[in-house]
C-alpha cells in the first residue's frame, strides 16, 4: 500500500479515499475537507495623540488631547484626558511614542524613566530611561507591550518620573487581542 496524493475539499463535504492502485499494489489518494471559517472578534482599540508640547512634573501623567480612532467599547479615552479606561477583561497590546525633553529647571544630568502605568502601579517591561546631560537633549521614547486584565475598569496612563519634562508629539493605542 502506497500514499498517493493529498488534497483539500470543499468545507462541508465528506472526506473520500479512492484507490488509484490495483488491489494487490493499493494507493490510496485523500480528499479531506477545509474546515469552516471560524468567527472573527470584532476590532476594539483606542489611538490617541497630543498635537501641542505639553510641560509636565514627575510623576504627572501625559494629557492626549485628541483621539485619531475609536472602534468598540472595550476601551475609552476621552480627549482631553491622561487616562485610558479598559471595560472587558482581555489581553491587550498597548503602544506609546513620545518625545521627552528636560525642563531647565531641573539639575542636571537628570533621569527621567517613561513608564505605563496600570491602575496606578508600573507596568513591567514598559519603562523607557534616559538620563539627560542638559536641557537641549531629547529622547524619543517607545514601547509596546501586552497586558493582561481581569479585573475593570481598569486605568492606563503613561507618566515621566525624575524630573520635570516637556512631552511632545506622543501618541498611544489600546488594542484588545482577544480574551485571557
Amino acid at each position: 500500500m502506497t500514499i498517493g496524493t493529498v488534497t483539500t475539499g470543499a468545507p462541508g463535504t465528506p472526506a473520500e479515499v479512492t484507490n488509484s492502485g490495483t488491489a494487490q499494489n493499493a494507493v490510496l489518494n485523500f480528499t479531506i475537507p477545509q474546515g469552516l471559517p471560524g468567527a472573527t472578534q470584532p476590532v476594539s482599540l483606542v489611538s490617541s495623540y497630543s498635537t501641542p508640547p505639553q510641560p509636565g512634573a514627575s510623576g504627572i501623567p501625559i494629557t492626549f488631547d485628541r483621539n485619531a480612532l475609536s472602534l468598540g467599547t472595550d476601551i475609552s479615552h476621552t480627549s482631553g484626558s491622561d487616562t485610558f479606561t479598559i471595560n472587558q477583561p482581555g489581553v491587550y497590546s498597548v503602544e506609546f511614542h513620545g518625545v521627552i525633553t528636560p525642563t531647565a529647571n531641573n539639575t542636571f544630568p537628570v533621569n527621567i524613566n517613561t513608564s505605563l502605568e496600570v491602575n496606578g502601579s508600573v507596568q513591567p517591561g514598559a519603562s523607557v530611561p534616559f538620563t539627560f546631560q542638559n536641557a537641549t537633549q531629547s529622547s524619543e521614547v517607545s514601547f509596546t507591550v501586552p497586558i493582561s486584565v481581569t479585573d475593570v475598569p481598569t486605568t492606563l496612563q503613561v507618566a515621566p518620573f525624575g524630573g520635570n519634562y516637556l512631552a511632545d508629539a506622543v501618541s498611544m493605542t489600546v488594542t484588545r487581542l482577544g480574551n485571557s
